[in-house]
């Protein structure tokens, strides 16, 4: 019976505020509408305190505020996500395009010579397939993406290996 009435008085204070709110124009009325929704979430939850109700959303603040973390580490890989959907778009626009002259500069504006690649990863021209790998791993395990380093700087690398291991 008390849950009842409770409810009566609450649905009694939401047709008065929209009463109000009705009546009201410009300024006042955003402001009736933000301390409505404020009231309403109080009172949602003085209804849900009194019934007994309150601690499934302790709990699933609870369980949000233990996923903060973890969610935070997920916050890195938009760099990625962006770098996707800028590639998804370039794409877009040169199939739009349809011109071949944008493809040739974009061609020739990836390729490596095999000096650079070997300036990149610091061995002779003549090194060995084994010293090449090697120089790439070393290479990589200091600037790979993982481990904080740069998405350009990786694959420029892996680049240089396979323009010396063709």
């Amino acid at each position: 019976m008390s849950r009842f009435v409770i409810f009566l008085v609450i649905a009694a204070i939401a047709y008065l505020a929209w009463f109000k709110i009705k009546k009201a124009k410009g300024e006042e009325k955003k402001k009736l509408i933000v301390w409505s929704i404020g009231g309403g979430i109080i009172a949602v939850l003085g209804f849900l305190a009194i019934t007994g109700r309150l601690n499934f959303i302790t709990a699933a603040i609870t369980g949000l505020i233990a996923l903060l973390p973890k969610a935070l580490q997920l916050l890195r890989y938009l760099p990625i996500l962006n770098h996707f959907r800028q590639q998804a778009k370039n794409s877009t626009q040169q199939q739009n395009n349809g011109s071949s002259q944008n493809n040739r500069t974009a061609n020739q504006q990836n390729t490596m010579s095999p000096q650079q690649a070997c300036d990149i990863l610091g061995v002779q021209i003549n090194a060995s397939k084994e010293d090449i790998i090697k120089a790439h791993k070393r290479m990589m395990q200091k600037v790979h993406p993982d481990r904080g380093g740069s998405d350009y700087l990786a694959a420029q690398i892996n680049q240089a290996k396979d323009t010396l291991l063709g």
